[in-house]
């Protein structure tokens, strides 16, 4: 069977050279603990789809006949479009989980600071006041008892 040119053999060797070291890089991203594998699945996932795509062309040609697509061109357009999307949310979702638990630790941040400064200002009322200086590990000097924040 004759092997439908599509994508001259060059523009072929050299997409796929292009798409090896991309997914060498995010290889690389995922074991240096750069890129989780939970967020890299898309990319892993989409680039080995175009691995495939470039490598055996005939691929693109049939599932644009599948889909109803006359141009298998515009098949890769929307498939490209729809990946863009799918990744955007993915992102986006992301984003909104971080941003929700940023949120959360900002506010147990500042309700433990509040129960600090509490803890300080009756320690501070018991033992005499601030700056009292006290024996040492009774909590009221600077001795070695005491634990003062710089």
């Amino acid at each position: 069977m004759i092997r439908p040119e599509i994508l001259p053999v060059e523009l072929q060797v050299t997409a796929l050279v292009v798409q090896g070291l991309f997914l060498a890089w995010v290889v690389r991203l995922i074991r240096a603990r750069r890129l989780s594998l939970r967020d890299s699945l898309l990319w892993l996932l989409s680039t080995l789809a175009a691995l495939a795509f470039t490598a055996f062309p005939g691929f693109l040609v049939a599932g644009a006949k599948l889909a109803g697509i006359q141009v298998p061109s515009n098949a890769l357009f929307g498939a490209g479009l729809l990946y863009v999307a799918v990744n955007v949310l993915a992102v986006t979702i992301a984003s909104s989980a971080n941003a929700a638990r940023t949120r959360t630790l900002a506010q147990e941040c500042a309700l433990l600071r509040a129960d600090l400064e509490a803890l300080r200002r009756g320690e501070g009322q018991e033992a005499g006041g601030p700056g009292r200086a006290g024996a040492p590990g009774d909590g009221g000097g600077g001795g070695p008892g005491r634990a003062e924040r710089p």
